[in-house]
Formats: C-alpha cells, structure tokens, sequence
C-alpha cells in the first residue's frame, strides 16, 4: 500500500504531540483538583489570551463547536470567572472577558503548566527551546492569513 507523503512524519509528529501535551497537562489539572473541567480551563485560557474577542472566534481558535463553547462560558459565568457583553459593533455577537476572579484560577495553575511545559522540553537546552516555538510559530504563520494570529510572539504563543 502507498503512502500519501514518503518518510515525511512532521504531521503525524504535530498533531502526536499536541495530543500527548493535551493529555498530560489534562491529567495534572484532574490530579491536582483543580475545580474547573480541563475543557472549562482550556476555554478560559483562550478567553484570557483573546481577551474582548467574540465566542465565534473563540470557538474557531479552540477547535469546538460553538455550542460547545458556549456550554464552557456559561460554567464560567456562573463561577463569576467570565463576562460577556454584547458586541458594540454587532448587537447579535458577544465578546468575553475574563473576571478578576480568573487570576485566582490562573496562579493556581501556573505551576502545572509549567510542569507539563518542562517535560516535554526535557533535555532542551535554552537555545533549543526557543528555536522550537520559533520553528512551530512559523510553520503557523505559514498556514494562516489571521492577523491575530499573526500578531502573536513565539513567546506568547
């Protein structure tokens, strides 16, 4: 049987990796008991990241349904961590931000990402480490037009 791509593994690699990260640091966050879902979590990281953006593209960064997302926000809401407000520029649209009370949740969790972060750059040196978000941002750049994608730092990202 053919292969689509001859011996080119980066895709595979790709998405394996987020996978596996995905996975531990959902792991550490259950672990560590953590009172929000990793998916609750993951949506208020993004709403923190995107501060003042709209559920849709929202949903659209994250990979979910709108549905999904909106599920997640009003978890949030209702934890007083979020707040949505209608968009000055489209009455139909709502923008999130997060809460002072999301700084709790963000302190709390810092030290898991770092965790996760520190184990799979294990055995990185520091020049390394930045030559990888350098190459992965730019294999990002590469394959969008968004400029809040664009915008965004290595470091940031």
């Amino acid at each position: 049987m053919s292969q689509l791509l001859h011996s080119n593994p980066l895709g595979f690699l790709i998405v394996d990796v987020a996978r596996l990260f995905r996975q531990e640091f959902e792991r550490i966050v259950v672990e560590a008991g953590i009172e929000l879902t990793p998916g609750e979590l993951r949506a208020l990281a993004h709403v923190a990241r995107l501060e003042g953006s709209r559920q849709a593209v929202l949903a659209d960064r994250m990979g979910v349904e709108p549905m999904t997302l909106s599920a997640y926000l009003d978890r949030l809401e209702a934890r007083g961590l979020v707040t949505r407000a209608t968009d000055p520029h489209d009455r139909r649209a709502k923008v999130v931000r997060t809460t002072e009370a999301a700084s709790r949740i963000f302190e709390e969790t810092r030290p898991l990402a770092v965790a996760v972060y520190d184990r799979i750059t294990s055995g990185f040196n520091d020049t390394e480490r930045e030559q990888a978000l350098d190459l992965l941002g730019r294999m990002r750049a590469n394959l969008t037009s968004d400029p809040s994608i664009l915008g965004q730092t290595s470091e940031a990202a």
